[in-house]
């Protein structure tokens, strides 16, 4: 694809070490950071005085601070170009930001990259399959609750209308469990509203689609399947967790197929230029079902399966395209690429974890990252709860299956019950 140059200064929305540094050693770049960037994200002073500004917000949600930041930012330096932002918890500031400096679609865009009721009513009425849902506020008013319980068709899936990350994400078989649930929900810390919505069960094979997107389409686009749906992991439903890219050339007419989707969803969504982590469910019948889609890049293991499939990091791929509006094409480091994520059996205190040296001595291996420590205490409230991961590749689809099954037998996570 061809883009014009980028012309201006870019906003770099929170901390992350790799593309902070690209950006600040090639372009003009004003910094906004929260109190969690403070706190724990190690932000190297060095690099970031070489920042034309540097703001900090108490949070991405701070709607009064982050007025003040734009027009800060717009006295110093009329001529922003872009807004980057690549996490799930500065979107909505990031949008909000974008607009009031001129550069980004209406903040509505961004609430609906959130909220996933908003999301699907948009994708819905662009004609694109979505499961059928329903939106609780509150879920403690117990008429709403039983009113809601007498319309459902069960399974459905519950949670937060804001949420990612399969956090707080929980299915009911019936009314009476869709109520007691209801009843006492379980927000995970990270997540501020408390509003809900309730989906259909949408049974298949879980797909995501990872691209950047702009405004003539994608400079790149990969295909990937889970091993098992996230909902499954988080259930205990499944003993490999982890995913694989699937080849353009194996996978041509669904690669084509998602692509037309994922047009569909973002000239719905009125987003463009921005990294996309869109998940969608391939049914028995090979029909596909949107399941939700955030304007960011990839949690967990994403961002290291796509840095893979483009042969550099993801994050230097983005600063390209934030500075100069273009990057190389993709050169994947292997025919056929996946990751394997090492879990434990249970919750508790780690007592055997392999090093990122083990992981990489085996043949295959490109990459590793090892979250937790020896003595470590792991919740597994949720999927999104990182341990090992080990990113591979091979010249053939057997030899991958072949390789990740040896990862998970040579490799493996240990826990202990914590004394109370």
């Amino acid at each position: 694809m061809t883009a014009v140059e980028s012309e201006g200064s870019v906003v770099l929305c929170k901390w992350q070490p790799e593309l902070g540094r690209e950006l600040l050693e090639r372009t003009r770049v004003h910094v906004v950071l929260d109190d969690y960037d403070i706190a724990h994200n190690a932000i190297d002073d060095v690099l970031l005085a070489k920042a034309a500004t540097v703001h900090r917000v108490s949070t991405f949600n701070a709607l009064e601070e982050l007025a003040t930041v734009a027009v800060s930012i717009l006295t110093q330096d009329p001529e922003v170009s872009r807004v980057v932002s690549f996490a799930e918890f500065s979107q909505l500031g990031a949008g909000y930001l974008a607009e009031l400096l001129g550069v980004g679609p209406p903040a509505l865009a961004s609430v609906a990259g959130r909220d996933k009721r908003l999301m699907k009513r948009l994708v819905a009425a662009a004609g694109v399959p979505t499961a059928d849902f329903h939106s609780l506020p509150d879920p403690k008013d117990e008429t709403a609750v039983a009113a809601l319980a007498g319309q459902l068709d069960f399974p459905v899936v519950v949670k937060p209308a804001a949420g990612f990350g399969t956090m707080s994400t929980l299915r009911a078989d019936g009314a009476a469990q869709f109520r007691e649930l209801c009843r006492s929900f379980p927000y995970e810390p990270v997540l501020a509203s408390r509003q809900l919505i309730v989906e259909s069960f949408v049974d298949g094979e879980e797909l995501h689609v990872d691209a950047y997107w702009d405004a003539d389409g994608p400079h790149f686009l990969f295909v990937s399947r889970y091993f098992a749906p996230r909902l499954a992991v988080q259930r205990g439903e499944c003993p490999l967790d982890g995913g694989e890219l699937l080849s353009p050339t194996d996978h041509a007419e669904l690669y084509a197929e998602l692509e037309v989707l994922t047009a569909r969803v973002m000239g719905a969504l009125g987003v463009t230029g921005t990294m996309i982590h869109l998940e969608v469910f391939r049914q028995a019948d090979g029909r596909i079902v949107f399941s939700e889609i955030a304007t960011r890049v990839g949690g967990g293991w994403v961002s290291g399966l796509i840095s893979q499939g483009l042969g550099r990091s993801i994050w230097t791929v983005l600063a390209d395209l934030a500075i100069e509006g273009r990057t190389g094409p993709p050169r994947p480091v292997a025919p056929y690429i996946g990751v394997v994520h090492l879990r434990p059996q249970a919750p508790g205190r780690v007592v055997q974890i392999p090093t990122v040296a083990e992981v990489m001595a085996i043949p295959g291996v490109f990459q590793a990252q090892v979250w937790p420590a020896l003595g470590d205490v792991l919740a597994m409230r949720h999927p999104s709860e990182w341990v090992v991961f080990a990113y591979i590749g091979a010249d053939s689809p057997t030899a991958l299956d072949a390789l990740v099954r040896e990862v998970a037998q040579r490799l493996s996570v240990r826990t202990v019950p914590v004394e109370s």
